[in-house]
C-alpha cells in the first residue's frame, strides 16, 4: 500500500503556497518567534533551514496546504509551524533537510487520507481515547504539542490525568528508513518515554499490572493502530538514532529501543530503525519455562486487550 499522495480533500479547503515576499516575511516572522520561545541558537537555525528550503518552496507549499496540518496549525496557534527543522533533529538524527520536509509531508499526506474530518479535533484536545482498563486506566491518541518533532503523533498512558508513559510515531514512507524496503507507509515509532522512576501513578501502574511495563501496554496499542490501518510492519527507532541520544547513556539508549524492539521481533531496517511485524512476534508460551507461563499469559492478556480495544476504537474514524 503506497503513501497517497492524491489525498482526499476539497479545493476549498486547500491553502495557496507562500511565495517571493509572502515566504521571507513568514520565515523571518517564524524565526523571531522561535528565537524568542527556545533561544537565539533556535532561531538561527529556523532561518538557516529556510534557506536550504528555498529550493523546496513547491514541497513546503504542499504541506501548508494540506487541511490535516493546516487544523493542526490552526488548534495550537503556538505551536512550531516548522517543527521538522527548527530543533536540531527530527524523528531521527541524521536526516537532511530535504529528507525531514518528505517525512512530514508523507505523515500530513497519510493523516488527510486515512482520518476522517471528526478525528483531527479530537487528536488536537484530549485525544480519542483507544482503551480504558480498571481504576481509570486510558490509552489515548493525540496530536503531539511539546515535542513533535519527536512524533507528530502520540499514544499515552494515563491513569487519573497524569501521565505514565507516551509513545510518539509518524508515518513515513518505507524507504525513508531503508533503501530497497519497498514503498508504503510504516508507522515510526521515535520515542517512548516513561514518567520519572519515582513518580506515584508508575507505582500504581505497578501494583495494578504486576510484571508489566508501560511500553508494553503502549506498544500493544501502536499494533492496534497498525491493525485498524491495515500496515503490515512497523519500525522502532534505534537508540542511536533517537533525538535524545547521547553517546555517554548509549547502553541505556541499547536497552530501551533496540533491545526492546528486538524483543518483540524487530530486525535490522536501514540505518534508523528495527522493524517488527503486526501484530508483533512473540515467543511461543511452550518455550518458556513452566513457571514463568502464568505470568507470561496474564501479560500477553493484557497485551491483546489493549490492541483490540484500540483496534476497534479506531476503525470508525478512518476512511476506507
Amino acid at each position: 500500500m503506497a503513501l497517497n499522495h492524491a489525498a482526499a480533500s476539497d479545493a476549498d479547503d486547500e491553502l495557496p503556497p507562500p511565495r517571493g515576499l509572502q515566504w521571507l516575511q513568514r520565515m523571518a516572522g517564524h524565526a523571531w518567534q522561535q528565537a524568542r520561545a527556545e533561544g537565539l541558537a533556535d532561531g538561527l537555525r529556523v532561518l538557516l533551514g529556510a534557506g536550504r528550503l528555498l529550493g523546496e518552496r513547491e514541497r513546503l507549499g504542499e504541506l501548508f496546504a494540506i487541511p490535516a496540518y493546516a487544523q493542526l496549525m490552526a488548534a495550537q496557534p503556538r505551536a512550531d509551524v516548522l517543527f521538522f527543522i527548527s530543533h536540531r533533529h527530527f524523528l531521527s538524527r541524521g536526516f537532511g533537510t530535504a529528507q525531514r520536509l518528505g517525512c512530514a509531508l508523507d505523515h500530513f499526506h497519510f493523516e488527510q487520507a486515512r482520518f476522517v474530518p471528526a478525528l483531527l479535533p479530537l487528536l488536537h484536545a484530549e485525544g480519542l481515547r483507544l482503551w480504558r482498563g480498571a481504576e481509570g486506566w486510558e490509552m489515548r491518541l493525540r496530536s503531539n504539542a511539546a515535542t513533535r518533532h519527536e512524533g507528530p503523533l502520540s499514544l499515552v498512558l494515563c491513569e487519573g490525568g497524569q501521565m505514565v508513559h507516551e509513545l510518539s510515531f509518524g508515518c513515513v514512507d518505507a524507504q525513508r528508513l531503508c533503501a530497497g524496503a519497498g514503498r508504503g507507509p510504516v508507522l515510526f515509532a521515535t520515542r517512548s518515554q516513561s514518567s520519572r522512576p519515582d513518580a506515584p501513578a508508575l507505582a500504581r501502574f505497578r501494583a495494578a499490572f504486576p510484571q508489566n511495563s508501560p511500553a508494553y501496554f503502549a506498544l500493544a496499542a501502536l499494533n492496534g493502530v497498525a491493525q485498524a490501518l491495515g500496515l503490515p510492519r512497523i519500525v522502532g527507532v534505534r537508540g542511536s538514532c533517537q533525538i535524545a541520544f547521547e553517546p555517554g547513556y548509549r547502553a541505556g539508549f541499547q536497552r530501551s529501543y533496540d533491545d526492546f524492539w528486538a524483543g518483540f521481533g524487530g530486525r535490522a531496517f536501514g540505518a534508523h530503525g528495527l522493524q517488527m511485524p503486526v501484530p508483533v512476534a512473540l515467543t511461543s508460551l511452550q518455550d518458556l519455562p513452566a513457571r514463568h507461563r502464568a505470568r507470561a499469559r496474564q501479560r500477553r492478556e493484557h497485551w491483546c486487550g489493549i490492541a483490540a480495544a484500540a483496534e476497534a476504537a479506531l476503525k470508525p474514524y478512518l476512511r476506507g
